[in-house]
């Protein structure tokens, strides 16, 4: 039985074998939508076993290469344990798990030994995410995660079969089991990927793949030394040690870029973007595992366009909704906000004037006083100022190091001053009708348009550095997180925090003086 047949049929009050008939009744004796109670997929076992049997294969592989052992034998013994081990416990909790929509209420039981009972309102579900990750699309599943909103823990149900699951989200929201029009706002272009290789992670990537077979055999207790294709790649470094070093760094960057690459196809093929006659947007997207997110527009208090440089250089940009009740620490909810990819610049400022109702990216914004440019010149050379005495001092007294070492710290200039120098030009605040705008950052700048409706307090910080150049940072407290406007003058900073919400600051300003200034 699925949840539309709990709608259309009155007599659905039996689930798992239980009678529900006396269960809670709606609307005048007719019975409340889906009130019997309903096991998840039992495909949920198959798909829970996915998440252990695929670290094996390495361990595997490792058994395969090494030759078998007693050293390797045991800890295979112990992985093939564990994943018996992963079985019963999946068993068991497709046994005690149940779920239900009664009337006004979802409902999610679960746990053998501790029992488990959690309740939303209905009125209360903020969006509803379906993931399907390999195995699940391989068994026709998909995991329903239900976000209540921030006062209210979530429910999350894995795994359903993918039609039950559809048909449950359109429930929760109200759907009517039938698909909405929808307005798209921005759909996947296969341009795209060129902006996946210029990506920050590409040398990380590159070098996982290595790390991660070095630590396998670290656990297996196998030596480098006893593989044979490491023990020949060792004796052609102490022979040609610069040609061994320059195919290691080749290897890197190509397993990096085709890594970065498959990544960015793997996350975001297929993307659209839409905006359904609630208000709800909604984002589709994946290759392997596929994923549809939703956010409410009652909880966006604005976008955050990030331009890291390398993506900066290439003229691209990825736009990020500011969301109230997003759990900074839940990688969930922090890629549920994400509303456009890498893509290029004028395919975000064109989302976000449609998300924002405006052209609220791309206002002019109010320069910084050059005071801030000298800040950060200083932050750029005090710190190389420090190194290069010990520097120059191990170079002298110690043998294997080269004297010249010193000059390491200041040819960093030639890369710090200029980010500096990028670093004051990205600085500027304005207001853009209902919305406050900042920027700031060099290896990644920010800029940021916020409801001024949604600033519920300032933050004003001085540094000692500040202090002595008339300079503040003034943050602006929200739901959706704190954000800065950084390194503005403290006269200036005040006032457009009065002009943005005005009588917020106004407790705590002096005012017997020419200009306000804040109050210590």
């Amino acid at each position: 039985m699925n949840c539309q047949d709990a709608v259309d049929r009155p007599d659905a009050g039996r689930a798992d074998g239980h009678d529900l008939s006396r269960a809670g009744r709606a609307d005048g004796g007719r019975p409340a939508l889906g009130e019997g109670w309903e096991r998840l997929d039992r495909r949920t076992v198959g798909a829970g076993l996915s998440y252990v049997i695929g670290p094996a294969i390495p361990a595997v592989a490792v058994v395969a290469i090494a030759g078998p052992s007693l050293r390797t034998v045991v800890p295979l013994l112990t992985l093939l344990a564990v994943l018996v081990g992963a079985g019963v416990l999946v068993s068991i909790r497709y046994a005690t798990t149940r779920y239900r929509i009664a009337g006004d209420r979802v409902e999610l039981r679960s746990g053998l030994l501790f029992r488990r009972h959690r309740s939303i309102p209905r009125d209360r579900v903020r969006a509803v995410d379906l993931t399907a990750g390999p195995a699940h699309r391989l068994l026709g599943l998909a995991v329903v995660r239900v976000d209540a909103g921030e006062q209210q823990a979530g429910l999350r149900l894995d795994a359903l079969a993918a039609a039950r699951a559809e048909r449950l989200r359109a429930l929760l929201l109200d759907k009517g089991g039938t698909a909405p029009p929808e307005s798209t706002l921005a759909t996947w272009r296969p341009g795209w990927i060129g902006f996946a290789l210029l990506s920050s992670w590409t040398p990380l990537i590159g070098l996982a793949p290595f790390g991660a077979f070095f630590r396998v055999l670290e656990i297996f207790g196998v030596e480098p030394g006893e593989v044979g294709f490491l023990r020949d790649l060792w004796g052609e470094a102490t022979a040609s040690p610069v040609l061994v070093a320059v195919l290691a760094v080749l290897a890197v960057a190509v397993i990096g870029l085709a890594g970065a690459v498959g990544l960015y196809v793997e996350v975001w093929w297929r993307f659209s973007l839409s905006r359904e006659p609630d208000g709800t947007y909604r984002v589709r997207r994946g290759l392997i595992s596929t994923r549809s997110l939703s956010l409410e527009e009652a909880r966006l208090r604005g976008l955050e366009m990030a331009e890291p440089v390398p993506l900066r250089w290439g003229g691209g940009a990825r736009l990020r909704a500011l969301v109230a009740g997003v759990d900074p620490d839940d990688d969930e909810e922090r890629t549920s906000a994400t509303l456009l990819p890498p893509a290029p610049r004028v395919t975000a400022l064109r989302v976000a004037a449609q998300v924002l109702g405006g052209p609220a990216l791309t206002v002019s914004l109010r320069p910084h006083p050059r005071a801030a440019l000298r800040l950060r010149l200083f932050r750029a050379v005090w710190p190389l100022a420090l190194v290069t005495p010990p520097l120059a001092w191990l170079g002298v007294w110690l043998s294997w190091i080269p004297d010249a070492v010193w000059v390491i710290a200041p040819a960093s200039l030639l890369v710090t001053l200029p980010l500096a120098v990028d670093a004051y030009r990205s600085l500027g605040h304005g207001l853009a009708g209902p919305y406050l705008v900042t920027r700031h950052g060099a290896a990644r700048r920010r800029t940021v348009a916020l409801r001024k409706d949604g600033v519920i307090g300032w933050v004003v910080g001085r540094s000692p550095a500040q202090r002595r150049r008339g300079l503040m940072t003034l943050t602006a407290a929200t739901a959706a997180g704190a954000h800065r406007v950084k390194d503005v003058g403290v006269g200036e900073g005040v006032g457009f925090a009065e002009e943005a919400v005005p009588g917020l600051l106004a407790p705590f300003l002096v005012s017997n003086s020419p200009s306000a200034s804040v109050s210590r």
